[in-house]
């Protein structure tokens, strides 16, 4: 665990920004040591893992969903999340939306960068027209998530960044609720950052490499 690089990343950030410390494959000592030194935002990406963790972690904890959601177990990652990241399936959010659930639901929707096949997410007019449409009292935008293409060179990954931004841009001057834009990991966060970030998820370089 790299305590050092911790200090160094949540010590230069500007106050409108938050550091999503991913816990996800590490141990409850490993998030106490964070805690103790003030991190409260932490990252989970399997509703298991989430769940116990939860129950034996200080309640001050806020804890986001970062993963793959499978509709079976929609209404449990809901109840133990504060803000879940990856919306990025209709199937998934018509679901949400039609919750009946005793708390806000905040989520994020997921924008799509690149071609790669294997990453869900929404184009822009997807976006644009959920935002629009979206009449859900429970359901709460809070804004976008973008997972950059990995292994692409940096002229590239400054034009995807740049989308996001753009796309976030119009999201907040389509909706008063949204807020945050959550872009940026271990490898790319300084870039994503200059590029508009209010949200940086990082796991590797804090808690190093999961066993």
């Amino acid at each position: 665990m790299n305590l050092h690089k911790f200090n160094s990343i949540s010590g230069n950030l500007k106050s409108h920004q938050r550091l999503i410390a991913v816990s996800k494959g590490h141990d409850l000592e490993k998030i106490i040591r964070l805690y103790n030194k003030g991190q409260r935002d932490f990252g989970e990406n399997f509703l298991q893992e989430l769940k116990e963790k939860k129950d034996l972690l200080p309640s001050d904890i806020r804890w986001h969903f970062l993963g793959n959601i499978q509709s079976n177990k929609i209404k449990d990652i809901v109840s133990c999340s504060d803000l879940i990241h990856s919306i990025g399936r209709n199937k998934i959010l018509d679901k949400i939306l039609k919750l009946e659930s005793n708390k806000k639901i905040n989520i994020l929707l997921q924008l799509k960068l690149g071609e790669e096949e294997t990453k869900s997410g929404f184009n822009e007019k997807e976006i644009y027209k959920i935002l629009s449409r979206n009449k859900s009292t429970n359901t709460i935008i809070k804004g976008l998530m973008v997972i950059a293409e990995g292994g692409i060179q940096k002229e590239k990954l400054k034009l995807q960044f740049s989308q996001a931004k753009n796309v976030f841009e119009k999201m907040k001057s389509m909706n008063k609720d949204i807020e945050y834009l959550s872009m940026g990991m271990s490898n790319d966060y300084e870039l994503a950052l200059s590029y508009g970030s209010n949200m940086i998820r990082i796991g590797t370089s804090i808690f190093g490499v999961r066993k």
